[in-house]
């Protein structure tokens, strides 16, 4: 049970039904924003900018692979071999979508398809448990997997919805996987819950961070391009008036005197 308001201020009791009922409104809302964030981006910023597409592709064919590096960490902790096994052949599973999205670039991109890399660290210091790095990756299998399904249902026909109709039907079946799996390592319902609400306010603050320093960077060139248009202005006119006077004055000695 949650202590929660009434409109008046009035203490009321949350029970758990009604906490997973309005999680799931939250959910709802979030993927509906979603909907529209993928609907607006493929109407009208891929329409206007073609080449967006294949950037597209490539942020996938990287998350993927970056998929692989975190499985695989992960794998390497692990002594159980039927665990290693499993873990080996969804490492294979991420291994495929990579390559799938790098021939789908193929069909959009201008040039020679080159992998985007990721800074890639450890998700959790070596005391932790291994079952919080596999939270990690579920957590990520569970968001790649809607935004690639809202994706498919958007994109009109052609390589990259097909590409994604491979990938949304093997991220599913990974969803379960590693969601059984954290079971298995010996987290509990509960602690698995805590450890997704936390997993989600990091990726959350790191998306907040990505966003930021877009944000910066896209200030700092508008202050630049306006810094060389009033500069650039003022030294035409210097330069002009100098090829006008038809001589530029200029001291031969002045080199050897430095």
């Amino acid at each position: 049970m949650v202590e929660g308001y009434h409109i008046h201020g009035t203490p009321a009791r949350l029970d758990s039904r009604e906490i997973r009922a309005l999680s799931w409104r939250l959910i709802s809302m979030l993927t509906a924003i979603e909907s529209l964030k993928i609907k607006f981006a493929v109407s009208v910023g891929w329409s206007a900018a073609p080449g967006r597409v294949s950037e597209v592709i490539r942020g996938f064919q990287a998350t993927e692979a970056d998929g692989v590096w975190h499985l695989y960490q992960g794998m390497r902790s692990i002594d159980d071999p039927k665990e290693r096994a499993i873990i080996f052949g969804h490492c294979l599973e991420e291994e495929s979508h990579a390559d799938a999205f790098a021939s789908a670039y193929r069909h959009y991109g201008a040039r020679v398809f080159s992998p985007t890399h990721y800074e890639r660290k450890h998700l959790y210091a070596g005391d932790q448990p291994i079952w919080k790095t596999f939270a990690f990756v579920h957590v990520g299998e569970v968001d790649a997997t809607q935004r690639f399904r809202l994706l498919k249902e958007t994109l009109p026909a052609g390589a990259l919805k097909e590409c994604l109709s491979t990938v949304v039907s093997d991220e599913e079946g990974h969803i379960d996987l590693t969601y059984n799996m954290l079971k298995r390592l010996g987290a509990t319902d509960g602690s698995i819950r805590s450890e997704v609400r936390w997993v989600r306010m990091r990726r959350l603050w790191e998306r907040w961070l990505r966003v930021g320093k877009q944000v910066v960077d896209n200030l700092a060139n508008v202050a630049l391009s306006i810094t060389y248009y009033v500069f650039g202005v003022f030294l035409y006119g210097v330069a002009r008036r100098r090829l006008t006077a038809g001589f530029v004055t200029y001291d031969n000695n002045k080199p050897k005197r430095l």
